[in-house]
């Protein structure tokens, strides 16, 4: 429904209109006023999308409230009438944003083609504003993250020339000054709708805590997500002073009483933070990796980590031998005794990169896990070596790796036991399934012991004494039993049977055939529809 106004002075005039366009548009709500004073306080109280106003008016005429008009946000659509035909008129009307300049008297079919061209333009402009708008959305939502990859291209030194003056937009002046890293480690889900909540309230609780001095500006991490970094500018703000330093433990504090805990990372200070922020972001990145050994919800400093950082090549230990027979043995204490030794000989001896502690540590593990491959199932084997490298790789703590590892080798050693208790009888089980699922097949000794993981000599042997025969005798035994079986259910041909139970020669499966049970197939199949007759 449409809201609209006619202006006329003359009530002849404006009330036939009206009368009208209520015929025509009976879903209009048609306003009237008798000038243009009166047809601006019918405006300001009443959204009016449509004007059909006339030229000639007393006290405000209709080009004068024209020119009102051209000061709303969202103007009406305009229709002069005037029964004067004067050119300068036309032409006033027409540098106003007239859509149609009438005659009057307005006759039906004028007035009816006039609306439909107005609808028409109303709702093309409205498809216009909702595609601006929708634009406009796209633009806001795309921004950020445009200007968020920008600032992470620029700590990983990646972006110089224009790329570099236009990320000097999105900074505060800034000369000297530092990166800081602030990770979540862990937020409680009921306090926040979503990550991107926590890391948006953790964003302004940071900006807050450094206060306007600080002059920062902060961003997500691409690659990792939950760390957001914050450039601040050094140059009248002392981010190592102890009354920073203090608010910012205070912060931590704070976001851990509101479902967020916090780790807080300072990179090194940089005379020109814009040209050097790759070196900041390095350091910040460093220090905030050896929360692996201090901790979480502190804040650390490559300064401070330095001296107690070993910076040695890890290598091999006494204690790695020991673990693999005390697995070996099943003992698992001694197992735990020894994990923990090799552990803490890496930290009494100075902090190693954590990242090349935990590959040193894995590497121990999946020695271990392949030393024992031969008694563990195959899928058990390979379940056991992803979840080794899932799990070690990405342990965000010394004390959480050491956990899993003494986990890990537990589990490992409970499967060894069973293994060992069970193992001759289900081997042997899964060895005989398989071939009874696959006797069709090229099987031969070797490719079926290496299924099992078994050197051939050993598996033939333990083959034999587990079957009383050997592989090639049950493998043949097998294949003629099927071809028995298909002999008596089925109509087909000899030579298709024997392909099918796995035999490439048919004269070859008709001679072992006989020897087997005394008659060739074709003598068998004749046999049993002789008594398959008899029996009817």
């Amino acid at each position: 429904m449409y809201r609209l106004l006619i202006v006329d002075d003359e009530p002849r005039h404006r009330d036939g209109l009206a009368n009208l366009i209520g015929k025509l548009r009976p879903e209009y709500h048609v306003y009237k006023a008798k000038n243009g004073n009166e047809a601006l306080s019918v405006m300001a109280d009443n959204p009016i999308d449509i004007v059909f106003s006339d030229i000639r008016m007393p006290q405000m005429d209709g080009l004068q409230l024209l020119e009102h008009l051209d000061a709303y946000e969202k103007p009406p659509i305009l229709v002069v009438l005037s029964g004067y035909r004067q050119f300068e008129y036309a032409q006033k009307a027409i540098s106003l944003g007239v859509c149609e300049y009438l005659l009057k008297p307005v006759d039906a079919a004028t007035l009816k083609n006039t609306l439909e061209k107005i609808e028409r333009e109303i709702a093309s402009n409205h498809t216009q504003l909702q595609e601006n708008e929708n634009a406009l959305i796209k633009l806001n939502q795309t921004l950020p993250i445009y200007n968020d990859h920008l600032m992470n291209q620029w700590v990983a030194g990646h972006i110089e020339g224009k790329s570099l003056s236009e990320l000097r937009k999105l900074l505060p002046p800034i000369e000297a000054g530092t990166i800081l890293l602030t990770e979540i480690n862990a937020f409680r889900s009921a306090d926040y709708i979503d990550d991107f909540q926590a890391k948006q309230f953790l964003k302004g609780q940071i900006e807050q805590t450094l206060g306007p001095a600080a002059g920062s500006v902060s961003f997500s991490l691409e690659d990792r997500r939950s760390i957001l970094v914050t450039v601040i500018s050094t140059r009248s703000f002392e981010i190592c002073s102890t009354e920073t330093q203090d608010k910012l433990r205070a912060c931590i504090r704070q976001m851990k009483e509101n479902g967020l805990e916090i780790t807080i990372a300072l990179g090194s200070q940089c005379e020109d933070i814009i040209r050097q922020a790759k070196q900041a972001f390095e350091d910040a990145k460093r220090a905030l990796s050896y929360q692996f050994f201090l901790g979480s919800a502190i804040i650390l400093s490559l300064d401070e980590i330095r001296p107690a950082a070993s910076g040695k090549v890890l290598t091999k230990y006494r204690e790695e031998e020991e673990l693999l027979d005390a697995v070996r043995e099943s003992d698992k204490e001694k197992t735990v005794r020894l994990i923990t030794a090799i552990f803490e000989k890496q930290i009494n001896e100075g902090l190693p990169l954590p990242e090349s502690f935990k590959e040193f540590i894995l590497r121990i593990v999946l020695h271990l896990i392949h030393q024992f491959k031969e008694v563990m199932l195959e899928d058990y084997y390979k379940d056991l070596l992803r979840r080794a490298e899932e799990t070690l790789k990405h342990s965000p703590f010394y004390s959480m790796l050491k956990t899993s590892v003494i986990e890990m080798l537990s589990e490992m050693i409970d499967t060894i036991l069973k293994t060992r208790n069970w193992k001759k009888e289900m081997i042997i089980k899964t060895c005989l399934q398989y071939i009874e699922e696959h006797y069709a097949e090229d099987l031969f000794l070797e490719s079926v012991a290496s299924k099992f993981y078994f050197n051939t000599s050993y598996f033939s042997h333990y083959f034999k004494v587990n079957t009383g025969i050997s592989f090639s005798q049950y493998l043949l035994r097998t294949r003629l039993r099927k071809g028995k079986e298909l002999l008596e259910e089925t109509d087909s041909k000899i030579y298709e049977i024997s392909k099918l139970i796995g035999f490439k020669d048919t004269k070859y499966f008709n001679r072992v055939f006989k020897k087997e049970f005394g008659v060739t197939p074709e003598e068998y199949r004749r046999i049993t529809v002789n008594i398959f007759n008899a029996n009817k």
